[in-house]
């Protein structure tokens, strides 16, 4: 009989995945009251979660109905006092901090000649074409002082736009 390339389509990958992994849970307070023997639906309500909000919904059943009936509600979360969140911690810096140090190598040895840095194997180890040379070095030249992670020589100070 024809096996219609069973054996092929088995070393592929592409037969025999279908057993389940367990979830991988992180979290200790979760941790220690998971029991992997119970299904997760049951494991949810004992933490105090519903696993079908839209059933819940469309059953209008009360949330402080279930609250009082769930076992054990487990607080997941300690939500700090302050919602105020520092604007220097959510942004990123125009070019990372790694492409300062490449770009300031290739600016002391070339200046601005794109064409020439992307001609150079040793600097340009990355082997950036001269348009991309050209938007990173144009980034990097608008940076400001406070973006700068880097030490400047002075030729490439010349051509940054804050000094």
């Amino acid at each position: 009989m024809v096996k219609h390339g069973r054996n092929k389509k088995r070393r592929a990958g592409r037969i025999g995945r279908t057993k389940l992994k367990p979830p991988q849970i992180t979290d200790p307070v979760i941790k220690k009251s998971w029991n992997p023997k119970r299904s997760a639906a049951e494991n949810m309500a004992a933490l105090g979660l519903s696993t079908n909000n839209t059933r819940d919904l469309l059953n209008n059943t009360n949330v402080e109905e279930q609250e009082a009936t769930s076992s054990k509600a487990v607080e997941l979360y300690d939500i700090p006092d302050s919602d105020n969140i520092p604007k220097s911690t959510l942004r990123m810096l125009p070019v990372s901090i790694e492409n300062q140090g490449y770009m300031v190598k290739l600016f002391a040895k070339y200046g601005s000649n794109y064409k020439k840095m992307s001609m150079d194997i040793k600097l340009n180890n990355m082997q950036h074409m001269e348009t991309q040379l050209q938007k990173i070095g144009a980034r990097f030249l608008l940076l400001n002082e406070n973006q700068l992670r880097v030490e400047l020589p002075d030729s490439v100070k010349e051509l940054m736009a804050f000094c």
